[in-house]
């Protein structure tokens, strides 16, 4: 389709809101379809369930970190494996490793929510440590997380699948006892059917702890992983803000500049104008002293034909 399926950008944009916000927005695009003559669409889009709180911030793990989300996910057929087989050791050591990823997705997702404005209670920071531990066992509620939209709150009490009926538990090691040594031409002793169980079982067993070896230290990089990615963010937010603050002080400083600049241009203009009246005044001067000069020898002619008259008269 050329054209963007209206419920499926509604749902997209709705399930990335707080769940406050979610019945406004949501309402907004019913509106919206029905002014677009799409009564279906509007009516699909007014069926859109509010999330809960710990909903909303599962939402937030796979929307922005879907990788890690991924990574958390990945290992449930490994977690499967461990609960099918009954060793209680690997199942202790891979629960607490199990228990540590969650609770740091859990604490990333806070995190998230945190930079969006919103506190998190620690109770719903308990609800989502249920959600993860859910999907972990269930793959229904996992592909609800991965999808960004889940709704609802679900939890998980127990370590991991449901074990199958017809298994039993791995019985305890006894100590081998040992042969006693042979006299030299006596025939080797033929290997017996409970010699070769007893070596398969021993294969097993150690490809199981094989297995739990590796997937604890898979669970325990992508743990490391998670804390690294977490401090590389809170990084980045802190330059962020720190690359902020430089631009605004540039601006503040750009916009001083335009004002000293707009005020350097208007003193060189007034500058300009009073230099332009200083020579005119100049000018002005120097014509009224000439004309101060005629005058003054003007009069002093006058005065001297006057004498001069004066005399010729007596």
């Amino acid at each position: 389709m050329s054209r963007t399926d209206p419920v499926d950008a509604a749902a997209d944009a709705l399930y990335g809101l707080p769940p406050a916000d979610f019945v406004t927005a949501r309402d907004a695009w019913v509106a919206a379809a029905r002014e677009d003559g799409d009564r279906t669409a509007a009516r699909a889009i007014g069926r859109l369930r509010r999330p809960t709180q710990a909903a909303w911030l599962a939402n937030l793990l796979a929307r922005d970190r879907a990788e890690q989300l991924d990574g958390l996910l990945g290992i449930a057929e490994s977690l499967s494996e461990a609960q099918r087989s009954l060793d209680g050791a690997a199942l202790r050591m891979l629960s607490a490793q199990r228990h540590k990823i969650v609770a740091a997705m859990a604490r990333e997702a806070r995190r998230l929510a945190r930079q969006r404005g919103h506190s998190v209670t620690e109770a719903t920071e308990r609800d989502l440590r249920g959600i993860l531990e859910a999907a972990l066992v269930d793959p229904g509620v996992a592909a609800e997380v991965r999808s960004g939209r889940l709704t609802r709150t679900v939890s998980y009490s127990g370590f991991g699948p449901d074990v199958e009926p017809d298994a039993l538990p791995r019985p305890p090691e006894q100590p081998r006892a040992v042969a006693p040594a042979r006299e030299e031409g006596d025939a080797a002793p033929e290997p017996d059917g409970a010699g070769a169980e007893d070596e398969h079982a021993e294969r097993e067993r150690a490809e199981r702890e094989r297995r739990a070896r590796e997937i604890v230290a898979a669970e325990r990089d992508l743990e490391q992983a998670l804390d690294a990615a977490a401090e590389a963010e809170q990084q980045h937010e802190a330059d962020r803000a720190a690359s902020a603050d430089a631009e605004r002080e540039h601006a503040v400083a750009r916009d001083r500049v335009d004002e000293l600049a707009a005020a350097l241009e208007d003193a060189r203009t007034q500058e300009r104008a009073a230099a332009e009246a200083k020579r005119a005044a100049a000018d002005l001067e120097r014509e009224s002293a000439r004309a101060a000069r005629t005058a003054a020898t003007a009069l002093s002619f006058a005065r001297t034909r006057l004498r001069n008259l004066s005399v010729d008269r007596l």
